[in-house]
């Protein structure tokens, strides 16, 4: 058998597995693909989903960062990547992730919104304004960008913002918005 045979066939084998819910039996074929073959990018990101899932994020962000490095212009990946290492707590990469996914894909709303929150979760609140602003334009019913734009506003003082935004996100969530009341000291005569 060639090994490009071989290859594919391990390939579609872990795919097989991951199809039908066989997480663990997957993750082990997904290591044998990258074995394989190293070049192998979609085995990669695989990898990195699911070591992410499991929590293993230590294993997750360098299969993720071996994605993007074979598979540079996929803006998605580029965000999962940064998705990845945001929850490992090493926001600057994220950061830069995020950037590349935006620069593939201006429209990715997810990827302003990731952008925004780690700007945010390292002090960075007036750049994060216009990110979640972004991220707000683009996904406009998406609570959560509203929930931290208007997070990062209170923190600069920026009062009346946060009350415009409490009340364009009370208008279609409102669980979001009973959190932003609270947390932001929202009150009746405000909102």
């Amino acid at each position: 058998m060639s090994d490009s045979l071989r290859e594919s066939i391990l390939y579609y084998w872990a795919q097989t597995l991951l199809f039908f819910g066989l997480n663990e039996r997957a993750l082990r074929a997904f290591r044998d693909v990258v074995r394989e073959n190293p070049k192998r990018e979609e085995a990669w990101s695989v990898l990195g989903f699911l070591y992410a899932q499991r929590g293993e994020l230590s294993e997750a962000v360098p299969a993720f960062e071996r994605a993007v490095a074979l598979k540079t212009d996929d803006a998605s990946l580029f965000f999962n990547a940064g998705f990845t290492a945001q929850r490992a707590g090493n926001h600057l990469r994220a950061m830069e992730l995020m950037q590349a996914a935006i620069s593939l894909d201006p429209k990715l709303d997810r990827a302003w919104y990731g952008l925004g929150l780690s700007l945010a979760h390292v002090g960075r609140y007036e750049e994060a304004v216009p990110k979640f602003r972004e991220a707000v334009r683009l996904q406009l019913f998406n609570p959560y960008a509203g929930y931290h734009l208007a997070g990062v506003l209170h923190r600069l003082g920026r009062r009346e913002e946060v009350i415009a935004e409490y009340r364009r996100v009370k208008e279609f969530d409102p669980k979001i918005s009973a959190l932003m009341r609270r947390e932001f000291e929202i009150e009746d005569r405000d909102g």
